[in-house]
């Protein structure tokens, strides 16, 4: 997939070699691959689920797969029979991903965001890790994915991976582009289209300014931006909507109502206002880009 603007791929590593095929071979170590896709694992329907997107998404990159069970308290026989479990997923959902599994014991969260730093992105279900049935998100989910130091997707709305537009939110921040860049990848690796939404709201304008103005200088304002990544992406395109919506959370859900991702920055620790309405409401998996990722 095209690659401007985004981090350089991994070189190969030590980690790299303990990847076998699911025929059982060794991943050829003269093959460069990206640091690997990183999964969490446990004996939930979202664990399945997001073991299966993230199959696929090893398999866009051309990576490896690694399912990951933290045991909070003890090592125990079910860690490994879940890891087994979505290995059996992962392979009948991409069987030429390599993939390693691996249980640890420790805090969850922190093992987690540990895991971050080495992973070239991190994929949760919503619940899991004893999460409160009923509850939007389960605490684990919402804690990791607010300190991640690389790209996380929250795997929400699937049951079985589905086809769908891509789809972006962006403002004026460093936080967004970083998101425009990783959405750009994604669309063109799905060959599928890419949705830049801006939303904006009359709260900050001056006394008197007329909303279509208003309007239509903030629909040139985002055609000028993505003039340059139009001709670096030349094989995604591109539908750019400007809304007027102090939720941007709703707005990106009621622009692609069926989207297949929705693509988010974010910055500091913990989660957003936007980030926190999306992984409660999102019909899809939700990818959130802090600042200090990778990928």
């Amino acid at each position: 997939m095209p690659c401007a603007g985004a981090a350089p791929e991994g070189t190969l590593s030590a980690d790299v070699r303990r990847f076998r095929r699911r025929d059982g071979r060794p991943v050829m170590t003269g093959i460069q691959r990206r640091a690997a896709v990183v999964v969490g694992v446990d004996a939930s329907q979202s664990s399945r689920a997001a073991v299966r997107w993230a199959a696929g998404e090893a398999a866009r990159r051309d990576s490896a797969l690694k399912l990951l069970h933290i045991d909070g308290r003890r090592w125990e026989g079910g860690a490994a029979r879940d890891n087994l479990a979505a290995a059996s997923i992962a392979r009948e959902a991409e069987p030429a991903v390599p993939t390693e599994h691996e249980v640890k014991l420790g805090g969850i969260a922190d093992e987690l965001v540990a895991e971050s730093r080495s992973a070239s992105l991190l994929v949760l279900g919503t619940h899991g890790f004893g999460a409160l049935r009923g509850a939007p998100i389960g605490a684990v989910t919402t804690e990791v994915a607010g300190h991640a130091r690389c790209p996380v997707v929250v795997v929400r709305g699937l049951t079985a991976p589905r086809r769908g537009e891509v789809v972006v939110g962006v403002d004026a921040s460093g936080d967004s582009e970083r998101a425009l860049v990783f959405a750009l990848d994604s669309a063109s690796a799905r060959n599928t289209t890419l949705v830049v939404v801006h939303a904006w709201h009359d709260g900050v304008l001056e006394a008197g300014a007329e909303l279509a103005g208003v309007e239509a200088a903030e629909e040139r304002a985002l055609e000028d931006r993505l003039a340059a990544w139009r001709d670096k992406y030349p094989g995604v395109v591109l539908r750019l909507v400007v809304v007027r919506d102090r939720n941007v959370a709703r707005a990106l859900i009621r622009v692609v109502p069926h989207a297949g991702l929705i693509v988010i920055g974010s910055s500091g620790g913990g989660l957003g206002s936007t980030a926190q309405g999306l992984l409660s409401r999102a019909r899809c998996p939700v990818a959130l880009i802090r600042e200090a990722a990778r990928g």
